[in-house]
């Protein structure tokens, strides 16, 4: 893999100190508590490692070019408000990512095991009482939650504008996982459903909202810019989700860092798969009715990427994914 380019590697380095300084301090606070409860901590910090660091890093580019500045205000003061919320969008990450999990009952997450699975384990290797599922996933919405809350936190001295757009950036967080959910439940997989989705989660949640609350934290800013900024990313993100599709059935699980055809044994409502649909015939047409059966055994993922290929659907999306971008 590439290294991070210059304008993103910096601000991953400082977000990751942040990170992992809050994280570190809280576990030692509370282990004089109970020790067991550093378990929780652990299972945040393993989690919450790694990663891009995108959303933190349109937001301290946000708060940049509102306040006309470059990379090398980076270790200013006046840098630091831009680095404690692009902190707390990671957290948020992090809250997003381990519940996430936990819906699409994915095993791994980074090349990492994910929370709810490492702790079902647990549960069976230890010889516990109870149902290792439920305690797996009990555990893992309960460190999903403490994160949100850390996030919270950081911004919560913050008000005005900034406090709105954190705020609705949440909401359109989980309606769009909502609506995932519900879109793949009922097997609605047209491009508007899709496209909606990837609104949702990837262009203002990915991009937008972390550009605007950045630029909101240099001063007031006027309407216009703020327009500007969901101009330039609402097509970025969309290009962002569109190139994760692909990722999903293309890509290598070592570089990926999760299973490659979880979206088809989901029945996620991708663009992809919702073009595949309108272009394909009667006999392709029954190869794509399988997609969204969890049993889906690896020859059959091999048929659709098959079909996908064959009616123009991966070479649409990649069209798509460079006129976007």
């Amino acid at each position: 893999m590439s290294a991070a380019p210059e304008h993103l590697a910096p601000i991953a380095e400082r977000v990751d100190g942040r990170l992992n300084d809050l994280l570190a301090a809280e576990r030692d606070l509370w282990a004089n508590v109970d020790p067991r409860i550093t378990e929780a901590f652990d299972e945040l910090i393993r989690m919450s490692g790694g990663g891009k660091r995108l959303r933190a890093a349109f937001c301290f580019w946000g708060w940049a070019g509102a306040a006309g500045v470059g990379l090398g205000a980076i270790d200013t003061p006046a840098a630091e408000i831009s680095l404690r919320t692009a902190t707390a969008f990671e957290l948020l990450q992090a809250f997003a990512l381990i519940h996430d999990d936990i819906m699409d009952d994915a095993a791994t997450r980074r090349g990492e095991r994910t929370i709810h699975a490492a702790q079902e384990a647990r549960m069976t290797a230890e010889g516990w009482r109870g149902e290792p599922r439920r305690y797996g996933e009990g555990v893992a919405i309960l460190i999903g939650d403490l994160s949100h809350v850390y996030a919270d936190q950081l911004v919560g001295e913050i008000a005005g504008e900034t406090r709105r757009l954190w705020d609705q950036l949440r909401i359109e967080l989980n309606l769009g996982q909502y609506l995932d959910m519900r879109s793949a439940a009922a097997a609605e997989i047209d491009q508007a459903t899709a496209r909606r989705v990837a609104t949702f989660k990837s262009a203002l949640y990915t991009i937008v909202r972390p550009l605007q609350v950045g630029a909101s934290l240099a001063g007031p800013v006027d309407a216009e810019f703020l327009e500007q900024l969901e101009a330039y990313g609402v097509p970025a993100g969309q290009a962002f989700q569109l190139r994760d599709d692909l990722l999903g059935i293309l890509g290598d699980p070592s570089t990926v860092g999760k299973p490659v055809g979880h979206d088809l044994r989901e029945g996620k409502p991708t663009e992809l798969l919702a073009v595949a649909l309108e272009a394909a015939d009667a006999t392709q047409a029954a190869v794509l009715a399988r997609v969204g059966e969890p049993d889906l055994a690896q020859h059959e993922v091999e048929a659709i990427v098959g079909v996908l290929h064959d009616v123009g659907a991966i070479s649409e999306i990649n069209r798509r994914i460079d006129d976007l971008t």
